[in-house]
């Protein structure tokens, strides 16, 4: 609710000398008209947008105040957190000051946190109670390595690294390299490279260059901007091996077929195949035994065959 005084003239206002008491002297000098309490100045802004990490002031303007208390509530719990200069929280980014230059009483809360966005209400001490309400918006930036998550390039190549921060309402203050995490510094003339760019009112680019790479610059680089959240990327350094040798080297190769499996199916093969399909005559001494498989030749052909498949499979398969 906001309550706005009655539109006097000169003469009125100075016929309405210290209304406010003696403790509010200093302010009751500066009012334009018959004091009727306190007011909040209509262009104050209701609605403020903060950048995590930064700080954020919520403003306040109360007019002709007097000596009534001002207070700020956080709506989402209506969790007490200033009375005027007391801080009623254990949070200590939040603290209220009085710019009496302009009668704003602000509510600062540092390093914003995603959990801070929502409403606030700067609250009258007066009878009833005069609310002015200020939404605070938080802004989370979006970092990321541009490319591959896994990158690979040869030794004495030139590697170029950027950190794309986008949706930023401020340019970090700076942007640190880790490598390992140990910070990456540019005192290697012309071996490393380090700047940073903003392109766009939200957009700043941070660039690493590493100039004639070693396999011991090889391992995982992150970027840090100040107040963000940092993003990384594995860096590898290629001495004449190929990248897939890399990401498969430590695979293990397909286990061979065992050499007696192999040994019994070409026995097996060569036995079935020997077999005669007619049965002997009674003088042979191997009639009985014969007769008695004849019924299973065809089951050993079939076997032979199988067995002679992948017998030939095997061969090649294997790259010796």
């Amino acid at each position: 609710m906001e309550i706005r005084p009655p539109i006097l003239s000169c003469g009125e206002a100075r016929g309405a000398g210290g209304a406010g008491g003696a403790g509010s002297a200093g302010r009751a000098r500066r009012y334009v008209g018959l004091y009727t309490g306190p007011y909040f100045d209509p262009a104050a802004p209701n609605n403020v947008t903060a950048q995590l990490g930064t700080h954020a002031y919520l403003p306040c303007k109360v007019r002709q105040l007097s000596n009534k208390s001002v207070s700020w509530i956080r709506r989402r719990d209506a969790h007490i957190l200033t009375v005027d200069r007391f801080t009623f929280i254990a949070d200590e980014r939040f603290q209220a000051f009085l710019v009496e230059a302009t009668d704003t009483w602000t509510l600062q809360v540092k390093y914003v946190q995603p959990r801070d966005a929502g409403l606030y209400e700067c609250q009258v001490g007066t009878e009833p109670k005069m609310s002015h309400f200020v939404q605070l918006n938080v802004v989370v930036p979006k970092i990321e390595i541009a490319g591959e998550s896994e990158i690979y390039v040869k030794a004495g190549s030139t590697v170029s690294l950027k950190c794309v921060i986008t949706q930023a309402l401020e340019e970090p203050a700076y942007i640190f390299w880790y490598h390992n995490d140990q910070r990456v510094l540019n005192y290697r003339r012309g071996l490393r490279d380090i700047r940073v760019e903003r392109l766009g009112p939200d957009t700043t680019v941070g660039h690493l260059v590493l100039h004639h790479p070693v396999r011991e610059d090889s391992g995982n680089y992150s970027c840090a901007p100040s107040n963000l959240d940092s993003a990384s990327v594995v860096l590898h350094v290629l001495s004449g091996e190929q990248p897939a040798a890399m990401q498969h080297g430590n695979a293990a190769r397909p286990a061979a077929p065992n050499a007696a499996l192999l040994t019994l199916g070409a026995l097996t093969a060569l036995w079935g195949m020997s077999l005669a399909p007619r049965v002997p005559s009674r003088g042979d001494p191997g009639r009985g035994v014969v007769v008695l498989l004849a019924p299973f030749i065809p089951l050993f052909r079939l076997l032979a065959f199988v067995m002679s498949i992948l017998i030939l499979c095997h061969d090649e398969d294997d790259p010796q």
